[in-house]
C-alpha cells in the first residue's frame, strides 16, 4: 500500500471562511462608485460625440403664433361697412316732368360725387314751398317697393320718383292756389334718406301743379326711379 505523504510547504483555507481579497481590489462600495462613475463617463462621451456628428439636440416645440395660433393677421378681420351717403357727397337734380291722364312725376337722381363708396336706403324727403309762403311735404307712396340697400360707387347714381295729380280733387275747371296748395310753387327741397341737409331745386312747373296725392318713392338703383332699373 502507497502512502502518499501531504506537504507541509502548503496550508488550506480553513472550511467555511471566505478567500481574502486580493490586496489591490477595492472595496465593494467603492465598486461600485467607481461603476457608475465610468458610466457617466461613457455617456457623456457618446452625448459629445453625437454633438460633434452635426446631430442636433431635440428642443421642445415653439408656441404657435400669428393665424396659426387663432390670431387675425393681415386679412383676418371683416371688412369695413359701406357708410350712408352723407348730404356734402351727392349731388341732386330733377329730369323733366311726365305727365300722363291727369298724374304727373319727376324723377329724382342722387349721384356719388365723393372719392368712395357709400350706401342710401330709404325713402327720400320731399317737400314744396308754396306761393303763400307755406310748405307741402310729399307722403310716402303706397304701394311702392319696399326700400332696399343701394350701394353708389363713386359717379353712379341712384333715384326716386315724386307723383301728385295735377288737377284739382274738387273737380273745378280752374287751377289756382285755392283748388290746387303746390299751385305757384317757388322751390322743391329734397333730402336725401336719413338726411337733413335739403337740395333746393325748381319746383314743378304750373302746367302740371301740385294739387294733390303728392307722394314719393323709396331710392332704387339706376336714374329712372323705376324698380327694375340697373345701376
Amino acid at each position: 500500500m502507497t502512502i502518499r505523504a501531504r506537504g507541509f510547504g502548503a496550508s488550506r483555507p480553513a472550511r467555511g471562511r471566505a478567500a481574502p481579497r486580493p490586496a489591490c481590489a477595492p472595496p465593494l462600495a467603492g465598486r461600485r462608485a467607481v461603476l457608475a462613475a465610468a458610466a457617466l463617463v461613457t455617456l457623456a462621451g457618446a452625448t459629445a460625440g453625437c454633438a460633434a456628428a452635426g446631430t442636433p439636440a431635440a428642443t421642445p416645440p415653439a408656441a404657435a403664433t400669428g393665424a396659426a395660433a387663432g390670431g387675425t393677421g393681415a386679412g383676418g378681420g371683416t371688412q369695413a361697412a359701406v357708410p350712408e351717403c352723407p348730404a356734402a357727397g351727392l349731388v341732386i337734380k330733377t329730369g323733366a316732368d311726365e305727365a300722363a291722364a291727369g298724374h304727373s312725376y319727376l324723377t329724382l337722381t342722387f349721384t356719388n360725387s365723393s372719392a368712395t363708396p357709400c350706401v342710401l336706403q330709404g325713402y327720400p324727403g320731399a317737400e314744396l314751398t308754396t306761393a303763400g309762403g307755406g310748405k307741402l311735404s310729399a307722403q310716402r307712396a303706397t304701394g311702392a317697393p319696399a326700400p332696399s340697400r343701394v350701394t353708389l360707387a363713386p359717379g353712379r347714381s341712384a333715384s326716386a320718383l315724386i307723383g301728385w295729380e295735377h288737377f284739382p280733387r274738387n273737380g273745378s275747371a280752374t287751377v289756382s292756389p285755392a283748388d290746387c296748395p303746390g299751385y305757384g310753387a317757388t322751390a322743391l327741397l329734397v333730402t336725401a334718406p336719413d338726411q337733413a341737409t335739403p337740395a333746393r331745386l325748381a319746383p314743378p312747373g304750373t302746367t302740371s301743379p301740385v294739387c294733390w296725392g303728392f307722394d314719393v318713392s323709396p331710392v332704387v338703383p339706376g336714374s329712372t326711379g323705376q324698380p327694375s332699373a340697373s345701376s
